[in-house]
């Protein structure tokens, strides 16, 4: 690690710099107050503060490029170069939370999970960040490499993914009755009869959209373990004179057999 990178990281200037009230008293608003200190005056303009703007490239860059080498070896690096003796240093130490998971355990089945103060524990294939520390030989390595092993896309890949899906205005789902829905898998039509209305934890109606990522994730299997009030008592495709009768076209000419759950 270079010997400036708490200077590199901090060295951006902050942002509100412009625009951010003066805690100095003669900007003080009210004329017959004699005393104020700085963070009272500012908080009481609206909260017109400046903030922090770290440039922290140069730490992720740094991290990245530790691939394959001991969690162990790579801090003892770092704490040469951002030692306890300095606030910022302590601040950006503060930082490596935010690219690589160090408080890793192997869980049930083999499962690593990471533990953060934040979001508590989950499974790492369910992290954001790109870096973990396998606790088998405590060598940093790369979670998307993870995920692929374990045959799931990337965290933010499916944020993406979802993000897109949410955005499409046409969307392969169609209501066909009260508690009957048209979705099309995989380019196949299918059928499903829901127990009731779903709705999500404050008891709303889900929208339309919601309701096919749902679907499409087979998320309505583990309806307990979601605590979902609702569940599909029968999936089926549609037959040919259903399609017909809906207007609706399969895309892929494969055809599969009825199936009911």
């Amino acid at each position: 690690m270079r010997e400036d990178m708490f200077k590199v990281i901090v060295e951006r200037p902050r942002r509100g710099r412009s625009w951010a009230t003066k805690s100095k008293l003669r900007y003080d608003k009210c004329e017959d107050r004699k005393r104020v200190s700085g963070h009272r005056l500012v908080t009481e303009h609206s909260g017109n503060v400046k903030h922090l703007n770290e440039n922290l490239a140069p730490l992720k860059r740094y991290l990245h490029k530790q691939l394959g080498r001991r969690w162990d070896d790579v801090f003892s690096d770092i704490c040469q170069r951002l030692d306890t003796g300095s606030t910022v240093k302590m601040h950006v130490r503060e930082h490596l939370d935010d690219f690589i998971l160090r408080k890793v355990r192997c869980g049930k089945d083999g499962v690593l999970m990471a533990s953060d103060s934040g979001r508590g524990e989950q499974k790492i294939v369910d992290c954001w960040v790109e870096l973990y520390v396998d606790p088998h030989d405590n060598v940093i390595k790369l979670t998307r490499n993870l995920c692929r092993k374990s045959g799931v896309l990337f965290a933010r890949n499916r944020w993406k993914s979802t993000a897109r899906k949410r955005e499409d205005p046409n969307q392969p789902i169609v209501r066909a009755a009260a508690l009957v829905w048209h979705v099309q898998l995989s380019s196949i039509w299918y059928a499903f009869k829901l127990s009731q209305t779903p709705k999500d934890s404050r008891g709303c109606e889900i929208s339309k959209v919601d309701l096919f990522i749902e679907l499409e994730s087979n998320q309505w299997q583990n309806h307990e373990r979601w605590r979902k009030p609702w569940k599909v008592i029968r999936k089926a495709q549609l037959s040919r004179k259903d399609l017909k009768k809906h207007g609706l076209t399969n895309l892929s000419p494969s055809a599969k057999e009825v199936q009911y759950v």
